[in-house]
């Protein structure tokens, strides 16, 4: 059966026997988890992982395949924020040297200091936004073992 053999991924040979992420999924579920949770379509994650279309729109519903691309995607948006947070003062600092007429504003350096505070701040909306959701989430698990709903 083709699925149960390595197959030839973008990235390179995606081989059942390699180790397995500490999810406890194997080499074409972590193939097809990192693909999705770096924004590629359904279609291209089903390549990356050398599986078909409808098997990757299974494994999509599966909890622990749809777990791991909400954990590779906070993974990816706390590096990002990382990124940006360190980048946002810099960006600030050139924002008020600008305004203050120490420094030259030219268009693109202003634009650029802008998105990257806006942006740093947008993600650490959406960080506490989803703490705040998974708060939310275990409340009403534990609630819901507790009334049997």
């Amino acid at each position: 059966m083709a699925d149960l053999e390595a197959t030839a991924a973008p990235n390179g040979p995606v081989d059942d026997d390699e180790a397995h992420d500490p999810e406890g999924l194997g080499a074409r579920e972590t193939a097809f988890v990192d693909a999705i949770a770096a924004g590629q379509s359904l279609k291209d994650g089903a390549t990356a992982a050398g599986i078909g279309y409808r098997t990757a729109k299974r494994w999509r519903k599966r909890p622990e395949i749809a777990g791991a691309i909400r954990a590779r995607v906070s993974e990816n948006l706390a590096t990002a924020r990382a990124v940006l947070a360190s980048g946002a003062s810099r960006a600030a600092r050139s924002l008020v040297d600008m305004s203050d007429g120490a420094r030259p504003a030219d268009a693109p350096t202003v634009s650029a200091a802008r998105a990257v505070v806006e942006s740093a701040n947008r993600l650490v909306e959406i960080e506490e936004l989803e703490t705040r959701l998974t708060e939310l989430e275990a409340r009403l698990q534990v609630n819901a073992r507790r009334f049997g709903s």
